[in-house]
């Protein structure tokens, strides 16, 4: 069944080369150079096509406005996760030139970590350059007030779906978090790994907040065991739904929108589960101790410029635009532009269900090791042990033997203060680890099997 769609995920993983091909160098060639270089270290998990456009625009502005020729570069050292712990390496190993000036990117969770942790320095912007960016989106903030960081795009988080899988198959259309987690998407989901992944990782903890953490985790614990296989990013579920080799995926608005765009919206469909979900901003923020803090506060200022935010959503083509991102800006007013996506987020209530961000960031390192013990590397015994439960035709008990959270929520706030202990972490993973193998194979066995492997 899913042969004849390899072809099409070649395809629609090289886009972004293609495009590359058709566009030109991936610097795009500006106002002449009319001085000294000045580089801006920039820490970032953003795609590909985010930093060449940033990089892009942000040297033209300045040779335009400034004289000044600057050039940018990203380091790329992974996910939210992964950047977090590189940060927390080079404050330790030297914390008065941590050798980055600025991260961008990765959703707000990361950014309370940091600034808990004293990386990130207060940026005192241009007056009136926040006038028509509101402070808040559906019930969450879109700025820190003291100004740690600020939100430059606005990220919506739901399922993409291929409607001609899901109607040959005679799948449920995934409308909410719910259906990913029911019996007929068994291998039809796709997920990348929330260790890795901000976004990823922001589908997770959304539930475990929307539902509530028992019930969110039993959710997640169906979700994963119909998950296909674990891309390490973001970008491989999008991708893989694109090409028909699952039915849905969790996935960030602005991967949704790429391979849309690239397969058409006949084929594709992004929702917004209703009242589960939540839109959030994406930050950007000056590092501690930066060597470029002036360099590094006009690249932030340009980022929350119409100019700046006018490459979220403009066209390829447009003012020397290569790539279309197809993000959403923080500036309200951008939204009555012709291109900017509809529609306006700053109208979502999101009634029902209150992020709660500094939860989020006290325990994301938590959770990322919870959800990676018990439904990533134990998968493969989770995965036998729901088809065995599917085919015994779900018997309540066994349902919740499998989905029964490993820990408490109060369990949970606990090891939260305890988790940077090294120690403490890697003995309960350890315990988890067991755990999580000696259930599933004792649900795979089902009741009459009780106590076997």
């Amino acid at each position: 069944m899913r042969i004849w769609t390899g072809i099409i995920f070649v395809c629609v993983a090289l886009l972004p080369y293609v495009a590359m091909l058709r566009s030109g160098p991936e610097q795009a060639a500006g106002p002449a150079a009319v001085g000294p270089v000045e580089t801006l270290a920039v820490v970032s998990p953003h795609r590909r096509e985010v930093r060449l456009e940033y990089g892009r625009a942000f040297t033209d502005y300045m040779r335009r406005t400034q004289k000044r020729d600057v050039s940018i570069t990203w380091i790329d050292v992974g996910g939210t996760s992964k950047i977090l712990k590189d940060l927390e390496s080079r404050f330790a190993t030297n914390p008065d030139r941590p050798g980055v000036d600025v991260l961008f990117g990765g959703g707000v969770a990361p950014y309370l970590t940091a600034l808990s942790q004293q990386w990130l320095q207060p940026v005192a912007l241009t007056p009136g350059l926040l006038d028509g960016i509101p402070a808040q989106v559906a019930g969450g903030p879109v700025y820190d007030p003291q100004g740690a960081w600020f939100g430059v795009a606005l990220s919506g988080f739901g399922i993409l779906y291929n409607r001609p899988i899901v109607a040959r198959m005679g799948l449920p259309v995934p409308v909410g978090w719910e259906d990913l987690a029911r019996p007929e998407y068994f291998s039809w989901v796709a997920s990348g790994d929330p260790r890795s992944s901000g976004s990823v990782h922001m589908c997770y903890e959304i539930i475990l907040q929307a539902y509530g953490f028992e019930r969110g985790w039993s959710l997640l614990t169906r979700i994963c065991a119909n998950v296909r296989n674990f891309g390490e990013v973001g970008g491989t579920g999008p991708r893989e739904v694109a090409a028909g080799e699952v039915a849905a995926a969790m996935v960030i608005d602005q991967y949704a929108k790429t391979v849309i765009d690239s397969v058409g919206d006949d084929l594709l469909v992004f929702v917004l589960p209703d009242r589960t979900t939540v839109i959030g901003p994406d930050p950007i923020a000056l590092i501690r101790n930066s060597e470029k803090a002036e360099l590094g506060r006009e690249f932030i200022e340009f980022a929350l410029s119409d100019e700046g935010q006018r490459l979220l959503f403009q066209p390829a083509g447009r003012k020397g635009q290569l790539y279309s991102l197809y993000r959403m800006p923080v500036r309200e007013a951008l939204f009555a532009d012709p291109d900017a996506p509809k529609p306006n987020p700053y109208r979502y209530t999101g009634e029902g269900f209150v992020y709660d961000t500094k939860a989020a960031g006290r325990h994301w390192d938590l959770v990322n090791d919870l959800i990676g013990v018990w439904l990533i590397e134990a998968q493969g015994d989770l995965r036998r042990a729901w088809q065995a439960v599917i085919e015994r035709g779900m018997p309540p008990d066994e349902v919740e033997a499998l989905c029964r959270p490993p820990v408490t929520e109060a369990e949970m706030k606990r090891l939260a203060d305890e988790w940077k202990d090294s120690r403490v972490r890697l003995r309960v993973m350890r315990e988890w680890s067991d755990a999580a193998r000696l259930r599933y194979r004792r649900v795979a066995d089902g009741p009459t099997g009780e106590g076997k492997g």
